[in-house]
């Protein structure tokens, strides 16, 4: 009797274990790709929220004005475009403090993902229950500062200044976890510029400021 309960107990620690292990697999192999897939639609929404928010509070702080300086002929046409390089990098760096600030928010914060959506079962999802995830914020946020120019009409050019934010995070549950990386981009100011723009700024390929001069980085300590 002793050695057949020794048996049935080694029998389903090894059938434990077997469980175990396939159950690994089948979150490796099936079940991450639909995580991160429904976790980033889920997390992306959040997050581009959060940035729209804070950049909207910061954008009032500065115009067109401030971050490029024209100068025209006596005909009122463009003859000189000069990008204010100080205060491009001083407004990309207010505003990735601005959005760091606004994400911790939402560090430690749970979602839910309805659980048969993530088995592939999406029209019971809404019926189903939900699987908690948590979300944590981590390592850095980039921000560039980039712009563009664009026909607005006859004899008349718009040109757009952009925020691009690129936020890594991270989402939690048991026995998985999945990094997520979040770009969005925002628009911060524009001017209609009216008469004739010179070709060498509207042809630029990096945009008047150059992706390089406003790149900002803030990590997250």
């Amino acid at each position: 009797m002793y050695l057949s309960l020794k048996r049935l107990l080694a029998l389903i620690l090894i059938a434990t274990l077997l469980f175990a292990f396939l159950f690994v697999i089948l979150i490796e192999i099936k079940l991450r790709p639909i995580f991160h897939s429904i976790s980033k639609t889920k997390v992306s929404t959040m997050v581009t929220k959060l940035v729209n928010q804070a950049i909207q509070q910061k954008s009032k702080e500065f115009t067109y004005g401030d971050l490029v300086k024209l100068k025209t002929d006596a005909e009122g046409n463009v003859v000189f475009m000069q990008p204010n390089i100080q205060k491009i990098n001083h407004v990309s760096s207010r505003l990735a403090l601005e959005i760091q600030s606004s994400l911790k928010k939402i560090k430690g914060k749970d979602i839910e993902l309805p659980l048969l959506q993530v088995f592939g079962i999406d029209i019971l999802a809404d019926y189903g229950p939900k699987l908690d995830v948590r979300v944590i914020p981590y390592s850095s946020i980039n921000t560039d500062i980039v712009d563009y120019f664009q026909s607005a009409g006859i004899n008349q050019t718009r040109h757009k200044i952009d925020l691009q934010v690129i936020v890594n995070t991270r989402v939690v549950i048991p026995f998985l976890s999945e990094d997520i990386q979040i770009d969005t981009t925002v628009p911060l100011t524009e001017a209609v510029i009216v008469g004739d723009v010179p070709e060498v700024y509207v042809d630029l390929k990096n945009g008047l400021f150059g992706s390089s001069e406003a790149d900002n980085k803030t990590n997250d300590n």
